[in-house]
Order: structure tokens, then sequence, then C-alpha cells
């Protein structure tokens, strides 16, 4: 079945302008040419050729590279595996991008905030130590962490996880970094005696003490998780205000969360930052 061009056009999702100057380079030519109108007409079985040759345009290759590649007769696998490979590059060329827009808007608000910085309350208070299974690890970046929070979750849907007090992470930060975050996964128990719970890709949650902070500046934060940055530098600047000295362990405390089935504006979340004297 021969088709016009502007009807294969359509089909393919390629300007015609574009199957035109394929035609003038010898990348793609139609079927038949009109020997009196000069009329271009494709066939069905083009649509593979054009769809290839569209598909490699779209990972960067240049027309000459297409041309070598199409005409190598390149198996379906293969393209597969480039396109596997292409969007890999684009997913993290799209995290570190969305990463630079939320610290663009960080900043943004800190300007706006200057002249009115949030009234928060304030509690100074010490934090006893206490049981738990943890895991501390150096995680290349935040969806790695974010991947052992899920595990953890099925383990604990799956019964492997029981009778914890209510869960918590610690931030051991000396400076702000988007890479190799230092972070520890805290389940806490009121008994000493509990075993280690391996987790499916992560690792294993192993018990130990935690250690108490004789002095820590807490903050009751309610609202998505996407707000705790916010809350905790609000936290940081007041300790500094008010003439004591950061230390660097954060802790967050979860109260409610994704696990009560609330909504993001309804999570309670308790910052505690070990702090000292000036």
């Amino acid at each position: 079945m021969s088709l016009k061009v502007g009807e294969f056009s359509r089909l393919c999702q390629v300007p015609v302008k574009t199957l035109r100057y394929y035609d003038e380079i010898g990348l793609f030519a139609p079927s038949e040419i009109d020997r009196f109108t000069a009329y271009r007409y494709y066939a069905l079985d083009q649509l593979p050729r054009i769809h290839r040759i569209m598909a490699l345009k779209e990972l960067g290759l240049s027309l000459e590279q297409i041309a070598q590649l199409v005409n190598s007769h390149l198996a379906v696998d293969q393209i597969r595996e480039m396109f596997l490979a292409k969007e890999a590059e684009v997913q993290q060329r799209v995290q570190e991008e969305q990463e630079r827009l939320a610290l663009v808007k960080f900043h943004l608000r800190q300007i706006e905030q200057e002249s009115a910085m949030p009234a928060l309350q304030i509690v100074i208070k010490k934090v006893e130590p206490f049981h738990a299974l943890t895991l501390r690890k150096i995680f290349p970046t935040q969806p790695d962490v974010d991947q052992v929070g899920h595990d953890i979750q099925k383990a604990q849907m799956a019964g492997l996880i029981k009778n914890i007090m209510l869960p918590m992470g610690i931030a051991y930060v000396e400076e702000f970094t988007r890479t190799d975050l230092d972070y520890e996964f805290v389940l806490p128990y009121d008994s000493a005696s509990i075993a280690a719970v391996p987790l499916e890709n992560s690792g294993t949650l192993v018990p130990r003490l935690v250690d108490g902070i004789e002095m820590a500046a807490t903050y009751m934060h309610q609202g998505d998780y996407d707000a705790l940055t916010d809350a905790t530098i609000s936290l940081q600047r007041w300790v500094v205000e008010n003439g004591y000295t950061l230390g660097s362990e954060m802790r967050m405390l979860y109260f409610r969360g994704p696990m009560h089935r609330v909504a993001p504006h309804e999570y309670l979340t308790e910052l505690q930052h070990r702090i000292t004297k000036a």
C-alpha cells in the first residue's frame, strides 16, 4: 500500500520537511516517486526503519552515525540496550536538575525570610540513651537513603520488624553536601534483647545502645517532609542566635508519617539538634 508523504508523516510522527531532507542526503528514501508529478510515496513496511532512525537521533547520534547503524541492520535488542543506557543518563540529569531547582528555591525562601524569621517554639532538653535496631552508612545520594527507608517499610509490613517505638533518623553532618550522606536509620525498642534484622537489599539492622544527648535543641514540625530542610535551618539559626554551638548530629523523630496513612500536612516530626553552650 502506497502512502502520500503527508499520510506517512502522520503515521511516523516525523515532519514532511524532515522526510524530504533525509531523502536528499540518502538516509531514508521514499518507496517510489511518481515520474510525472514527482510526488513521494512511502510504504508501511518502511515504518520500522524511520522509527529506528528517529530513535537513534534522540540518543544524540549524528546522521552519519545513524546511517551506518541502520544500514548494518541493528537488532531490536541492541537498540533497546542503547535506549536503556540513555534513559539512565537522562534520569540522572533530571535528578541533578531537580536537586539544583530545590536548592535555588531554598535560597529564595531564605532571602524572603531575612526580614522576618519564623517564630519557633524551641525546647532545650536532655535526651536519654535507648536501645534500637540501627543501620548506618555513607549513602551516595538521597535516593539511596530513601531506598533503605522503603526496604525497612517492607520488612515492617512482612512482620520482620515488630513492636518498635517511634522511628528515628540521624544525620551526621559537619558541612552541607548533596552526596556521601552519613545517615543512620534508628528503630528504638524498650528492651535490650533485640535480634538483628536483614533487609531485602540494604544490609542489616543491628542492635546497639544509642547515646543520649546532654543538651538538645528540639522543635516539633508539622507538615510535609519537603519542608523539613527549612525547619532545620530555622532551628539551627535559632541555636546560633541564642548563643549555643551546633553539634554535628541532627535527629528526626517521626511521630506521624506515611505509615500512619495521613495527609502530608499532618505529618509530625520532632527535630533534635545536639548543641553545647558557646
